[in-house]
């Protein structure tokens, strides 16, 4: 049998062996197997030997050392990072906080401010070590002590952290010494090292709350930049700081520059030279970018997508006919072909993509428009009805042709749908808050985890106010088991649940695209839009 090694150097969990005979025999791919593993508390050299994937080439020479990189993206008000509701406000971030664990652009996890974990066999204990010798941009020695403060901070009973949902199975931290915690569980979850690279997740220093909100009045961080200017809506300047515990970037400035919600003028910024990354395009813009000169187009498949969520105990979308009728009127497939230019995979109203590891395919639920006029009928809606769609174009005016493309198909049925467009600066802070809205969510590399988020009973980020025991159980049993295959088996009942509940159209699953100028090196687009900007370097 293959020696695996454990991140503690330690025996291996039990379930690895059957893992490694699954992937031996074809029934799961490499990255799932990797990915799996890693959870686990294998080491990535160990999983990789095992997966015969050879280590990475190194460079031809190394790159050179300095410059500034300047980027395109909205520089929104940042009080405190447990409370970050978009991944902008998260790239800013990660300069100078960081992460217990890292997950990278294959959504596979590495140790970052932890050195290790190793999980017990019922999953309810994980242990943690962290690295040594890491020290705040203050002088003060990173311990877990710091790592404490946070998770008790995330899941204090008045939190308003997402994260209080997140890891509300938490039911102690304990710490063993300097450098070693745990945490137990009152159930048992697979993903732990994964959640813990969610962006509202960075470690803040445990002096955080004596010092007070907004973070950038003192922005203490363990990372490789120090933050230098903040300025909402206009830019953020973060330099180079010594003394950093990893790896000493290349990039001597980060500068950040607000310009506003238009992808268009980004684009034209990075033509005229004047940045020399954008944080995203559109499907529309492929095309004009790739005739620019010196402009390279990144691009990565991602569990990203719109939601148009419907509030279940709000008028009229608490008669589940209502819902159901929107839901039948919608055309899935054209707003995909129309809004997107058909570089997306149409979803199917669950939130589960096609291409993460636990998705169980369910029989297609055809579109229905005399369905959908009954159903309105049955609700007492025989004339139709009104509503109104709030939406803030927050990735790109995409967002709004998807929404023209649902009132066209809605107006078949005889339902009127005005559709409310806010800046996005105006939209970020009600997101959670109209009947009727349309909502962009990021990648995350585990269904579940977007599913615990947005869906359970008690989750913070729960915008559709949908609660179902029956679905916060199916969503336990799904979140305990190590086979992806199983897992797979069991998510069936978690997406019949929410597909039946009829909470919202999610109609396609977005491909990314960004661009960046072609002295930008070492640059990979991240699925979830998260920037890891260590490796880069101008060439």
């Amino acid at each position: 049998m293959f020696n695996f090694t454990t991140l503690t150097g330690g025996k291996p969990h039990p379930e690895v062996p059957a893992l490694a005979e699954q992937f031996r025999g074809g029934q799961i791919d490499r990255r799932e197997f990797l990915r799996t593993v890693a959870w686990l508390g294998v080491t990535a050299a160990s999983a990789a030997a095992f997966a015969g994937v050879a280590p990475g080439a190194a460079l031809a020479e190394e790159p050179k050392m300095g410059g500034v990189l300047r980027i395109a993206v909205a520089v929104q008000e940042i009080t405190d990072p447990a409370l970050v509701s978009w991944v902008e406000g998260s790239n800013l971030l990660r300069n100078v906080v960081e992460f217990l664990t890292k997950v990278d652009a294959d959504n596979i996890t590495h140790p970052f401010l932890a050195k290790s974990w190793e999980p017990s066999e019922d999953l309810k204990v994980w242990t943690f070590q962290l690295q040594p010798n890491v020290k705040w941009s203050n002088g003060d020695a990173f311990t877990t002590e710091d790592v404490v403060f946070n998770i008790k901070r995330w899941t204090d009973a008045n939190s308003k952290s997402s994260n209080k949902s997140s890891f509300a199975a938490i039911t102690s931290v304990d710490v063993k010494d300097t450098l070693t915690f745990s945490i137990t569980l009152n159930r048992a979850i697979l993903s732990i090292p994964e959640m813990f690279y969610a962006y509202t997740c960075p470690i803040l220093h445990r002096d955080f709350d004596k010092v007070g909100a907004p973070w950038p009045k003192n922005p203490v961080g363990t990372g490789p930049y120090a933050l230098a200017e903040y300025g909402v809506g206009q830019k953020a300047i973060f330099k180079r700081r010594e003394g950093y515990w990893g790896k000493k970037p290349y990039l001597d400035e980060v500068r950040y520059i607000d310009l506003g919600s238009e992808i268009s003028a980004h684009i034209a910024a990075l033509a005229a030279g004047q940045v020399d990354f954008i944080a995203r395009i559109t499907a529309n813009d492929i095309e004009l970018v790739k005739k620019l000169p010196k402009v390279q187009l990144l691009t990565a498949h991602a569990a990203s997508t719109v939601c148009i969520r419907m509030q279940t105990d709000q008028k009229p979308f608490d008669d589940i006919r209502v819902r159901r009728a929107v839901l039948l009127a919608a055309d899935n497939a054209q707003m995909v072909k129309l809004a997107y230019r058909d570089l997306g995979v149409v979803g199917e109203n669950h939130h589960v993509a096609p291409f993460q590891p636990e998705y169980f395919k369910l029989p297609a639920v055809a579109r229905d428009v005399a369905g959908a006029k009954a159903l309105l009928a049955e609700a007492g809606y025989k004339d139709g009805i009104d509503l109104t769609l709030v939406l803030g174009n927050t990735q790109g005016r995409w967002e709004q042709d998807t929404a023209q493309v649902l009132q066209q198909n809605c107006a078949e049925a005889g339902i009127r749908v005005k559709l409310n467009v806010l800046p996005a600066t105006e939209y970020w802070p009600i997101w959670n808050k109209a009947p009727f809205a349309l909502t962009f969510w990021v990648h995350r590399p585990l269904a579940v985890m977007t599913l615990d988020l947005a869906y359970r009973s008690t989750a913070a980020w729960n915008e559709a106010h949908f609660k179902s025991p029956e679905f916060d159980a199916a969503l336990d049993k799904a979140m305990a088991i190590v086979d992806p295959k199983q897992r797979a088996l069991a998510m069936q009942a978690v997406e019949k649940i929410v597909q039946d509940a009829a909470i919202m159209v999610q109609p396609f699953w977005a491909d990314k695209f960004t661009a960046a100028s072609t002295r930008v090196q070492g640059l990979r687009l991240h699925p979830s839009d998260y920037h890891d900007l260590t490796t880069v370097h101008l060439a």
